[in-house]
């Protein structure tokens, strides 16, 4: 069999998928919940153009500085194909990560002339765990989109300056106004292109005004983000993203030559990865990290120099890894100091210096058969690593133990303590929950989020006594903090104190009149109270907060099926439905309305999609007995009758349906007989 670049691609694909395929069976971890599961942008087409007037967490409520509307695209496809099951979204980002290094592989192919350094640079980053979060980690979605674009730029680039088609130059700059729309890194590609036409020779000097529309491109890009795409207000209080930016350019500048070598360590020997790595900052040039830090670099740039001498992919891998890790070098300040996210891209640089390594520096040396030896363990040694980093990632307790493990005490630590009370507390492990609350406590005495998560955790386990306590403090810690006025009503309403629940629900009000957990609390405590006309009251003010949450329109829905208002009830279940409400006892009660509302068809869809979502359900089979058997099909309606029974033997009531529509099924054979008897006759 003949080796072309289509079976080196292809074989690539496969040992990246044989590697990563451990993802696909991980739940949602972290930031998912903010980004998928409570994020009604995702869920609707009609926040299509939010998706690019918002930063990345406005719909869960959350603030932040990212603007990321391609993520959120590609996040609503994934909802519309696979809803929330997380085998697809990993399955997506799995699918980017191999795509991207195909296009390494064509770049490297194209630049290198040599297929072998393309195969094996493409290879290392397709399965380096250094970056293996990246495919892991869903939210990391926007480096593998923004990979996407730049790398399809480059190549259409490179294209371009030698076929001289001009539809690749308007594909190139088109992929890199599109991957800044991913991600902010993005901002290092003119600098790629810039070193990419100097390994092209003097001769494409030229070449460098063909750049100025992607210097436009970036300009504008960089005027929108500090103005009327800027969002920088309304952080969240707890992550103090404005921590590089209180240390001095200078400190900054030294603490990036122990950064760089960090991520040099990471890339070569992959122990201890996790999510929060803490970068202690510089405070004076003569400290000793600080001291080796500056020799080694200076070390490796004279290594450069003198490889690329003989090696001149050397000297291009170099300047790849350095120039497009500059944006996240903090010279311009950002979050943290490092992140094993952002050496996606620069790992390529990385990696095309690894391969001319083993190519031409060791093959030649080793000879054919070690030389096959030291890559076949190399790659099982990346392999294993990126395997076992992937159980990292299965669900959010092991990736915040994981953080734990490796940051025991840094000034993020409450902060993470807290990730892992909700982590806890998501899979019903409510005394963890309780117990790193605390810790989160212990290192940040005035974290009044810990407080109110705790009380959420005490609440869980019926304590509520405990909870009210916490959800005060948290309020004497935070006085508009609107979470724990809600989750204190909700504590009073446990006890059966439903007056004072309301009363501090409308303190809620009072503090933010666009409260909307306020307001749909009023409209459940109403509810139950028995005062529908308050409920209704209060869920109509939700649903105005909130125009694009299904959650007041099903409540509206379900009080208006009880009061018998059949026609309300559908008109405002049928909002729900649009607005991405999908569940199988959903569509049993808008079934129901249908039914009401005489809208039959509709009907036998809607129980029948409850059974496309769940199998095992009396109630939707026993509807399409009912409704079957109202139309005179009592074949179907008695199968239906009998699949509910075979669920629920117990149930009577279904079996007096099938008795019932046995009789009537027999009358009316009586009946159709005399017809046509009497029809003979004539």
């Amino acid at each position: 069999m003949k080796i072309t670049k289509t079976t080196h691609i292809l074989f690539i694909a496969f040992i990246i998928t044989i590697i990563f395929s451990n993802s696909l069976k991980n739940n949602f971890v972290w930031d998912d919940k903010f980004l998928i599961a409570d994020n009604p942008y995702i869920k609707n087409w009609h926040y299509f153009s939010k998706m690019f007037t918002d930063q990345i967490y406005a719909g869960d409520g959350l603030g932040s500085n990212f603007y990321r509307p391609l993520q959120l695209i590609s996040y609503a496809i994934d909802y519309h194909i696979w809803k929330l099951t997380p085998f697809g979204y990993h399955l997506t980002s799995l699918l980017l990560h191999i795509f991207n290094a195909a296009l390494v592989y064509i770049i490297i192919d194209i630049i290198g002339m040599y297929s072998h350094i393309a195969f094996f640079t493409s290879l290392f980053f397709g399965i380096a765990p250094a970056i293996s979060s990246t495919t892991y980690y869903i939210p990391a979605r926007s480096d593998l989109l923004m990979a996407f674009f730049v790398f399809l730029s480059m190549l259409c680039f490179i294209k371009y300056r030698e076929k001289k088609k001009k539809m690749l130059y308007v594909i190139s700059i088109a992929s890199f106004a599109l991957s800044l729309l991913c991600k902010e890194m993005a901002v290092a590609l003119p600098m790629l292109l810039v070193i990419e036409i100097f390994r092209a020779g003097k001769r494409q000097i030229k070449s460098f005004k063909a750049l100025l529309p992607y210097i436009a491109v970036l300009l504008v890009y960089i005027f929108l983000r500090l103005t009327v795409l800027n969002f920088s207000k309304g952080l969240n209080p707890l992550i103090d993203y404005t921590f590089p930016a209180s240390i001095s350019l200078w400190r900054r500048i030294l603490t990036d030559f122990k950064v760089i070598l960090m991520y040099l360590r990471i890339l070569v020997f992959p122990l201890g990865l996790h999510m929060e790595w803490y970068v202690e900052p510089a405070k004076k040039i003569f400290q000793p990290d600080i001291l080796l830090s500056i020799l080694g670099v200076i070390f490796l740039i004279f290594a450069v120099k003198k490889a690329s001498r003989k090696y001149n992919l050397i000297l291009f891998g170099s300047l790849w890894f350095l120039f497009s890790l500059l944006p996240v070098l903090n010279i311009y300040p950002i979050s943290v100091f490092f992140g094993e996210g952002w050496l996606y891209i620069p790992s390529v640089g990385f990696f095309i210096i690894l391969s001319v390594i083993f190519k031409d520096m060791i093959k030649p040396k080793a000879g054919k058969v070690l030389y096959s030896l030291f890559i076949g363990l190399f790659l099982i040694y990346y392999a294993a690593f990126t395997i076992g980093y992937g159980k990292v990632w299965k669900d959010s307790v092991n990736v915040f133990n994981n953080i734990l493990r490796y940051e025991p005490k840094n000034p993020f630590t409450p902060l993470t303590h807290n990730n892992l009370a909700i982590a806890y507390y998501g899979i019903g492990e409510f005394k963890k929950s309780v117990e790193y609350c605390k810790k989160s406590i212990e290192g940040n005495p005035g974290n009044s989020q810990a407080y109110d998560n705790m009380g959420v955790a005490y609440a869980a386990l019926g304590k509520n006594i405990k909870a009210i306590k916490c959800f005060k403090k948290a309020i004497s810690l935070k006085k508009d903090y609107i979470s724990s006025y809600t989750n204190l009503s909700h504590a009073y309403n446990n006890i059966g104190l439903k007056d004072k629940a309301i009363q501090i629900s409308k303190i809620a009000i009072n503090i933010n009149p666009e409260s909307y957990e306020a307001h749909c609390n009023l409209g459940y405590m109403y509810l139950d109270k028995g005062d529908a006309d308050k409920s209704i009251e209060y869920f109509k003010k939700a649903a105005m907060i909130k125009r694009y949450n299904y959650e007041p329109y099903y409540c509206l829905g379900s009080i208006y099926m009880k009061n018998k208002n059949y026609k309300e009830a559908l008109d405002e279940y049928s909002k729900a439905l649009e607005l991405g409400l999908s569940d199988h006892d959903f569509y049993n009660k808008i079934g129901f309305a249908y039914i009401k509302n005489r809208k039959f068809q509709e009907a036998e869809e809607a129980f029948r999609h409850s059974l496309a979502l769940k199998k095992d359900q009396s109630e939707p089979r026993n509807n399409l007995g009912n409704l079957y058997s109202m139309f005179g099909y009592f074949k179907l309606a008695i199968e239906e009758y009998r699949g509910a029974l075979s669920i629920e033997p117990d149930n009577k009531g279904m079996y007096d349906n099938i008795m019932k529509t046995k009789k009537e099924w027999k009358q009316a054979l009586i009946k159709g007989s005399r017809l046509k008897a009497q029809g003979s006759r004539h």
